[in-house]
């Protein structure tokens, strides 16, 4: 299902107008089982490739909007997820987020130092799909 692109982050149907920058992501192959052999030869059962984000606040905006922003990342719980400009859904959960402080300057309120982890729950590429390229 194709979603309409947005600028702003979504988490479970609610947009959140914080601004992400950085946005990095990570493409994490994972493993079921690795064993090395005698001959040096490294066999492997691949889970698949999963893409992680690191997500960075460069503007929080409405302090009470980035306040529910907060509260919904630092929740223990998995959520679907739309990304700024993405056009799929990732289920995922937010890890090790942090911030620093607020403060005000001439172009509107800041929130300095925030951070957080994205994780996928599961891989958006498997060996059996690897020839179709991922849309995430």
């Amino acid at each position: 299902m194709s979603i309409t692109p947005s600028k702003w982050i979504r988490i479970d149907g609610t947009e959140y107008k914080v601004a992400l920058s950085p946005l990095k992501r990570k493409g994490d192959v994972l493993d079921l089982e690795a064993n090395r052999t005698a001959d040096g030869i490294l066999h492997r059962k691949i889970i698949g490739t999963y893409y992680n984000y690191t997500l960075g606040v460069e503007r929080c905006g409405d302090i009470s909007e980035y306040n529910s922003f907060w509260w919904v990342v630092t929740s223990p719980s998995n959520h679907m997820i739309i990304l700024p400009y993405a056009t799929e859904e990732i289920e995922g959960y937010f890890g090790s987020a942090q911030d620093e402080v607020f403060f005000v300057d001439s172009n509107g309120k800041r929130c300095k130092g925030f951070s957080c982890n994205m994780v996928a729950v599961r891989p958006a590429r498997t060996p059996a799909t690897e020839n179709t390229p991922a849309e995430q």
